[in-house]
């Protein structure tokens, strides 16, 4: 089903353009940053312990085990960062400028009444801890409280987001040159084995560079709110999304 639905939103997304360089799955490698647990103050605090080992939340009588993974260092080359669902593929970047250089990527795994969920994705930019939450914005967008009942978000119709550098956002389109090319990034690359019915979570992909890190949406298709974490200091240090599978407000 999930494949069906892929593949009807992407057939008319094709561009003209065709990749020179090598792609695929990039390993994930060693991180760049080391964030080890602490002792978090700042709400809501699922943001960051859902990323620290052996984590257990209790929702609604429900116990749910919360695993990290690692997926890759993410290049960001521009300090710019686009979340956005690979149908849709919105341009505009977040207004927050983030650090450049390689970032680890991880995704918080929720385990609960035999179901496993990606409940949370970031980028991590320090090991600093967060001393507050803001939720990203992106041009036109005015400042909202991360408690508030309404928020932005971003629309996924396949499952699957993304982020990636803005730079990078014209050479994955031209990757992206065939509704074969959608394909094998969005559907074939999650598939562990083709004979199996095991899929990956998430990674990071080459396309003409490495260019993303792409990963299932908790739930599947809605729309989820991006929050961007600081420091002490006020320099963003984490960009979470979260896709809603763990009650926090």
């Amino acid at each position: 089903m999930r494949t069906f639905y892929v593949l009807m939103a992407v057939a008319s997304l094709a561009t003209s353009f065709c990749a020179s360089k090598p792609s695929g799955i990039i390993e994930p490698g060693k991180r760049a940053i080391q964030l080890l647990p602490y002792q978090v103050t700042v709400e809501p605090s699922v943001f960051e312990t859902s990323f620290f080992p052996d984590a257990i939340v209790q929702r609604d009588g429900v116990t749910i085990a919360l695993t990290p993974e690692f997926l890759g260092n993410l290049p960001v080359s521009s300090g710019r960062i686009l979340a956005t669902d690979p149908v849709s593929m919105r341009t505009t970047a977040f207004t927050t400028e983030f650090p450049r250089g390689r970032f680890p990527v991880e995704l918080a795994i929720a385990r609960f009444n035999g179901d496993e969920r990606v409940a949370f994705a970031r980028i991590l930019f320090s090991a600093k801890p967060v001393a507050k939450w803001e939720m990203a914005l992106i041009a036109g967008q005015k400042p909202l409280s991360i408690h508030d009942s309404t928020y932005y978000g971003y629309s996924v119709d396949a499952g699957t987001a993304l982020f990636i550098d803005a730079e990078h956002v014209a050479g994955l389109n031209n990757h992206l040159d065939s509704q074969a090319a959608y394909e094998q990034l969005f559907i074939k690359s999650f598939e562990v084995n083709a004979d199996s019915k095991s899929y990956r979570t998430g990674f990071l992909y080459a396309a003409q560079s490495d260019t993303l890190a792409t990963f299932a949406t908790g739930w599947g298709d809605g729309s989820y709110a991006t929050y961007v974490g600081f420091d002490s200091q006020n320099r963003p240090c984490r960009l979470l999304t979260d896709f809603q599978v763990i009650p926090w407000r």
